[in-house]
C-alpha cells in the first residue's frame, strides 16, 4: 500500500495491558514473615545509638537521630502476638510512614521488595488456616508459596499510639 502524503497508516491498538503488579516490602520478625505495601515503607536503617527511656511503654525501644529527625524505634512483636525478645545494641529497622507520622519498626531481617498480583481479603478461605494479626492487616499476599500477612501501616501506627504503657513497678525498699 502506497503512503499518501499527510496520511499516517493506522497501527493496531495495543493489547490491553495487565495492571502493574503491586510491590511489598517483606520482613521477618520472630521467625514469622510479614509484608507492608512499599508505598508505606520508606527505608531500612540500622541504628547503632539509641536513647532509651525509663518507664516508657514496652513497645517503645527508644529514639534515634535519623538525619536530624528524632525517630521513635518501636517493637511490634506484642501487637502481632509474637514472643518478646531483647533487642541487641544495634537495631535493624524498617521505617514506615502514614502521612506525617513515621516510626522505625525493629525487624530481624528485611527480605526485600517483591511484586504481588492481588491482596486476598482478611477472611478469605485460602488464608483460613493461617494465623495472623487480623486487626492490623489489610489482607494476605502470596510469596514463594507462602501466605503472608500484609500489614496495614496506618492501623499499625494508630495501635502503637493508643497502646497502654506498661509501667514496671519498682521493688519497695
Amino acid at each position: 500500500m502506497a503512503e499518501t502524503p499527510g496520511y499516517v497508516t493506522p497501527i493496531a491498538a495495543p493489547a490491553a495491558e495487565a495492571p502493574p503488579a503491586q510491590r511489598a516490602c517483606l520482613f521477618a520478625l520472630a521467625g514469622a514473615r510479614f509484608a507492608v505495601d512499599v508505598r508505606s515503607a520508606c527505608e531500612v536503617v540500622v541504628f547503632d545509638e539509641i536513647t532509651r527511656f525509663p518507664r516508657a511503654p514496652r513497645h517503645l525501644v527508644g529514639v534515634a537521630n535519623l538525619r536530624g529527625t528524632v525517630m521513635p524505634i518501636v517493637d511490634i512483636r506484642a501487637l502481632l502476638g509474637l514472643p518478646e525478645s531483647s533487642l541487641a545494641r544495634s537495631v535493624r529497622t524498617l521505617v514506615v510512614r502514614d502521612g506525617a507520622v513515621q516510626a522505625a519498626v525493629a525487624v530481624d531481617t528485611v527480605l526485600g521488595l517483591e511484586p504481588f498480583e492481588s491482596v486476598a481479603p482478611i477472611d478469605s478461605p485460602a488464608a483460613a488456616l493461617t494465623r495472623g494479626p487480623r486487626p492490623l492487616m489489610s489482607g494476605w499476599i502470596q510469596w514463594a508459596g507462602e501466605t503472608l500477612a500484609l500489614l496495614d501501616v496506618p492501623k499499625l501506627l494508630a495501635a502503637l499510639r493508643t497502646a497502654k504503657p506498661t509501667v514496671v513497678r519498682e521493688a519497695s525498699a
